[in-house]
């Protein structure tokens, strides 16, 4: 019994209101909400249904992060971490138990860091990517681990520091192995692509995209399995729950961004078209990134008038989310802007986002 040390980033007193009578916070905004852990205490017995409920937390946090950004629930993960998940990891249980109580807390904690980082908030993110690892690790789950290296390569990326996201791609492909399933590769080289195309290495870039697409294609994810989380791939590969995302979407959706980096914009163009085309509408973050892409691209290519339509779509959604990124992402795009701020169009678009405001 009793797992790893873990004290969560950021982490602040407990909410002294069970103290007064009759708090009157309403359960989003006060740990109140979570007093259970309070009433179970340290020496709580671990089962399986603690572990289903971690993970049904989980897909809960992920589907508001996916749809609505990372700051519209990031306060109410973080205290589930430090008031259910926490406690659970000091109570009682086999060896067995304990390794799924691991790598479900490692998930939660990933996610955490994941919304922190959507955020902007990207030195508390690295910190739970750390934790993330170090839950991992216990868990004996290497290809989570690998998962968490993509997720800190992807923060590098964002952040401009291309070489730093390649290096922890690679580590995380040599984490992984050769044995992992083809959509796990995929997305290994996905991820190497992006950092390549930060740093403008082209012939890297598309050697390590091709690599990803024959993966996914060996995983029968262009059929749609991957996606749904079933069918495909090779006889005995079993798709990780934290993989099934990675489909046809979000590999155009790489492309697409690997190629604006690059400035090739017309294959940008293609590329995040067709993310958006086989995108679910759940997926609002991911789609408003792949407009900006293709509204880069537009711009690029001098299609002034649709470049501006685009991002002017893209910056009412960014209005209804909570998240760092996607303003960054309009941001930047109104960055480059700047040389035709007296063109007819640009003056459209300004005038339908100053209606966001």
């Amino acid at each position: 019994s009793g797992g790893p040390t873990t004290r969560w980033p950021g982490r602040r007193r407990r909410c002294g209101c069970r103290r007064r009578a009759g708090c009157r916070s309403g359960p989003r905004s006060c740990s109140c909400f979570f007093r259970g852990a309070a009433e179970r205490g340290p020496a709580h017995r671990v089962g399986s249904g603690d572990i289903a409920a971690l993970r049904s937390v989980g897909e809960l946090f992920r589907t508001l992060d996916d749809a609505y950004g990372g700051g519209h629930a990031r306060q109410a993960l973080v205290r589930y971490l430090e008031h259910e998940c926490e406690p659970m990891l000091r109570g009682t249980y086999g060896e067995q138990t304990g390794r799924r109580l691991f790598a479900a807390a490692a998930d939660l904690t990933r996610l955490a860091g994941w919304t922190s980082y959507d955020i902007g908030a990207h030195g508390l993110a690295q910190r739970y990517f750390v934790q993330a690892l170090r839950l991992a690790q216990a868990a004996g789950d290497r290809p989570y681990g690998a998962y968490v290296l993509v997720t800190m390569s992807r923060q590098a990326v964002y952040l401009g520091h291309g070489r730093e996201a390649v290096q922890l791609a690679r580590v995380a492909q040599q984490g992984a192995g050769g044995s992992a399933p083809p959509v796990v590769q995929a997305l290994l080289h996905a991820a190497e692509a992006r950092g390549h195309g930060v740093l403008g290495e082209v012939r890297a870039c598309t050697a390590a995209l091709v690599r990803a697409e024959r993966a996914l294609e060996g995983s029968g994810g262009g059929a749609g399995g991957v996606g749904g989380g079933g069918g495909g791939g090779r006889a005995g590969d079993e798709v990780p729950y934290w993989a099934r995302s990675f489909d046809e979407a979000q590999l155009a959706d790489e492309f697409g961004h690997c190629h604006r980096d690059l400035q090739q914009f017309r294959a940008a163009a293609q590329h995040a078209e067709r993310s958006l085309r086989l995108r679910a509408p759940g997926y609002a973050r991911s789609r408003l990134f792949s407009r900006m892409v293709l509204a880069t691209a537009r711009l690029g290519l001098g299609e002034l008038d649709q470049a501006c339509q685009h991002a002017a779509e893209a910056a009412g959604q960014a209005a209804e989310m909570r998240s760092v990124r996607a303003v960054e992402y309009v941001r930047d795009f109104e960055r480059k802007l700047e040389p035709y701020r007296d063109a007819g169009p640009v003056r459209t678009y300004r005038d339908r986002v100053a209606a966001f405001a």
